[in-house]
C-alpha cells in the first residue's frame, strides 16, 4: 500500500526543539550526573604526573551542579578556570542555571562568569534557566548583560523555551523586558507556536495578549491553531479561535487544524473547530481517523456530510481501516455505503491488505460484506496469493470455504 503523503504525520519537527520532555533544554547536562576528568593522551610518567581526579575544575563543576556556593568560591580560590566545561561544553554557570541554584549563579557572576556563556548546542545560561522556569536566575543573568534574544543552534530563544514549557512567570518577565514575541526559530516556529504545540494554554493566552501573531506560519506553513489542535488542548484552541485565528488555513498537503485534530484522535477538538465554523480538512481528517481506529471522529464527520468514499493521495478510508485492523471503524464505513472493493493507487483492495497482514477478523468482515475474492492488481496479485505467501493458512482456508459457498 502506498504511503499517504500528508504533513499531519510529520509533526514531530513542528517547533524544531530538541527531542525529550519539556523543558527541552537539558543539553547542558547531557546525560551526565558528574563532571568528567579529561583522560591523558599517554600514561603518566615520573616527569609528567597524572592530573588529580578531583582537581579545582572538577570541584567547580560539581559545586555548580549541587548549588554549593562555598565550594565554588573555594575551587576558584584554588585556581579553577571559570570557563571550564563538562563533556557537553557547559560551564559552571550553565550548570548552576539549569539546576536552579540561584546562590551558585550569583557567586559565579560575582567571580566574573560570562552571562552569555553557552554549551555546545548554543544553549545559554539564560535559555536553560528560562526553560526550567527559574525566574530569579533569569533576572540575575539579565542584570549582568545576558542577551534576551540569544538563540541556540536550533534558533530557540529564552522566550520560546519558556513558552514551550509553560513557564508563565518567565514568559511574562521576558515580555515585560522587551523580548521579541514573534521571534522565530530555525523551523520558523514562534513562542506561540511552541506553547500551542505543547498545549500550554496559559502561556499561549499571555503571548496573544502581548501581540503574538496567531496566524504566523512556520517553514512548513503550519499555524499555531494546527499545533494546538494536534496537541488536543481545548483551552489553547479556544484561545486562538477567540483571537481570530484563521480557521481555514491549510498546509501544503491540504491539512487544516481539523485534520490535525482528527489524525491525533481528538474528537472534542474536531467538534470545537466545527462549531467555530471550520469546514475544510474534513475529508483528509476522515481518512486519517479511519487509519487510527477513530470511529467516533469518522462518525462525526460523516454526520457532517463527509463521504465515506472519499479518496486522497491514492488511499481511502476503507483501505486504511482494513490495513490497520480497525474493525469497528471498518464496520461503520461499510454499513454507511463504503465500497468494499475499492482499490488504492496500486490496484490493491482492502481484502488483499487484510489477507497479507493476517487480519482474520477483518478478512471475515470483508467477505461477509461482499469482497471480491478474485480481484487482481495490475501485476496479478490477489488476496489468496498474499495470504499464502505470508503463511496465513487460516485465511486461505476462509477463502476456500467462501468460494465453496458461492
Amino acid at each position: 500500500m502506498p504511503t499517504v503523503v500528508v504533513s499531519a504525520i510529520v509533526l514531530t519537527a513542528l517547533v524544531g526543539l530538541r527531542s525529550g520532555s519539556p523543558p527541552v533544554l537539558r543539553a547542558a547536562v547531557a546525560a551526565q550526573s558528574q563532571p568528567q576528568t579529561p583522560v591523558p593522551s599517554a600514561p603518566p610518567t615520573a616527569d609528567a604526573p597524572a592530573p588529580p581526579e578531583n582537581g579545582p575544575n572538577e570541584r567547580l563543576l560539581q559545586g555548580a551542579m549541587s548549588g554549593q556556593a562555598a565550594a565554588i568560591r573555594s575551587a576558584l580560590g584554588e585556581g579553577a578556570d571559570i570557563k571550564t566545561t563538562n563533556a557537553s561544553g557547559a560551564t559552571a554557570l550553565v550548570l548552576a542555571a539549569v539546576h536552579g541554584h540561584a546562590a551558585a549563579v550569583t557567586a559565579l557572576l560575582a567571580a566574573g562568569a560570562d552571562a552569555n556563556t553557552a554549551d555546545r548546542a548554543g544553549a545559554t545560561a539564560l535559555i536553560v534557566a528560562a526553560s526550567e522556569g527559574h525566574t530569579t536566575i533569569v533576572e540575575a543573568l539579565a542584570a549582568r548583560g545576558a542577551n534576551l534574544e540569544a538563540a541556540d543552534t536550533d534558533g530557540v530563544t529564552a522566550l520560546i523555551a519558556a513558552a514551550s514549557a509553560n513557564r508563565v512567570a518567565v514568559v511574562q518577565w521576558l515580555l515585560g523586558r522587551g523580548a521579541k514575541v514573534n521571534a522565530q526559530n530555525k523551523a520558523g516556529a514562534t513562542a506561540l507556536m511552541a506553547a500551542s504545540f505543547g498545549g500550554q494554554a496559559e502561556a499561549a493566552r499571555l503571548l496573544i495578549a502581548r501581540g503574538a501573531d496567531v496566524n504566523i506560519k512556520d517553514n512548513s506553513a503550519r499555524t499555531p491553531l494546527m499545533a494546538a489542535a494536534r496537541a488536543g488542548s481545548a483551552p489553547a484552541v479556544q484561545a486562538l479561535i477567540t483571537a481570530k485565528a484563521d480557521l481555514n488555513a491549510e498546509d501544503p498537503g491540504g491539512s487544516t487544524a481539523l485534520t490535525f485534530a482528527a489524525v491525533s484522535g481528538h474528537a472534542s477538538i474536531v467538534e470545537l473547530l466545527e462549531k467555530a465554523g471550520l469546514r475544510k480538512g474534513g475529508e483528509m481528517g476522515l481518512i486519517f481517523a479511519a487509519a487510527n481506529c477513530g470511529t467516533d471522529i469518522v462518525r462525526m464527520l460523516v454526520a457532517r456530510g463527509i463521504s465515506v468514499r472519499v479518496e486522497r493521495n491514492g488511499s481511502n478510508a476503507v483501505m486504511l481501516a482494513a490495513t490497520a485492523g480497525c474493525l469497528d471503524t471498518l464496520r461503520f464505513l461499510l454499513r454507511n455505503g463504503a465500497d468494499v472493493n475499492v482499490k488504492d493507487s496500486d490496484g490493491a483492495t482492502p481484502l488483499m491488505a487484510a489477507a497479507g497482514g493476517g487480519l482474520t477478523e477483518v478478512v471475515q468482515l470483508l467477505l461477509e460484506s461482499g469482497a471480491d475474492l478474485d480481484a487482481k492488481t495490475p501485476e496479478g496479485d490477489t488476496a489468496w496469493l498474499r495470504a499464502g505467501l505470508a503463511g496465513h493458512m487460516d485465511i486461505v482456508d476462509l477463502f476456500r470455504k467462501a468460494r465453496e459457498k458461492r
